[in-house]
């Protein structure tokens, strides 16, 4: 009896060591928390979740604020440069100044941004995600067609298998940094 109490000591401790070392050596590595200080104050800024964000971001950049799509999108959150001085005209900011690659601007134009998308789209967020990857004007043309929305304002239907995907990514990372972090959670030296 001792002998098998010992022994599920020692598994019960290295349990406890691997899952330490997973959740703070692993898990950031796949699924990083970069840039909180600013998420955290334009996600609160615009109203949006900080996890949504941290999904947005991992989904378009993993987190690389020097990405570049090969559609031209630009930083951490993806923004081409036609949305981002859009963007920072409605904003009230010089459209010509702006620096996509640059995390604090990327930042607050793709929160601005997905927040607008989520106030147009009645705070869908599947659609919201859909017009970010899309663009808003191809979800306008799905929901008024009635076999890929019955009431024009969800769609059932999304045609573009990237969209798709995408939406189906970002719910997921979305679902995995509020289970695995806890967000809003004490940052240990995230940056």
């Amino acid at each position: 009896m001792i002998r098998f109490l010992k022994k599920l000591c020692v598994l019960i401790f290295t349990g406890v060591l691997l899952a330490a070392f997973a959740y703070c050596v692993v898990l950031p590595r796949v699924l990083p928390l970069k840039y909180q200080p600013l998420i955290e104050h334009y996600a609160e800024c615009y109203g949006l979740e900080i996890t949504l964000v941290n999904a947005v971001i991992f989904c378009e950049s993993r987190f690389e604020p020097d990405a570049v799509s090969s559609a031209g999108a630009l930083g951490l959150m993806q923004i081409t440069p036609e949305t981002g001085r859009w963007a920072a005209k409605q904003m009230g900011f010089d459209a010509d100044s702006i620096d996509l690659l640059m995390p604090e601007e990327n930042i607050r134009i793709g929160c601005w941004y997905l927040s607008w998308l989520l106030e147009k789209f009645d705070g869908i967020t599947e659609t919201a995600l859909a017009g970010y990857n899309a663009g808003q004007g191809n979800v306008e043309k799905w929901l008024a067609d009635t076999e890929m929305s019955k009431d024009g304002i969800t769609l059932e239907e999304i045609p573009y298998e990237e969209t798709k995907g995408y939406v189906r990514k970002v719910q997921l990372a979305e679902k995995l940094y509020r289970y695995l972090y806890h967000l809003p959670f004490e940052r240990i030296g995230m940056i």
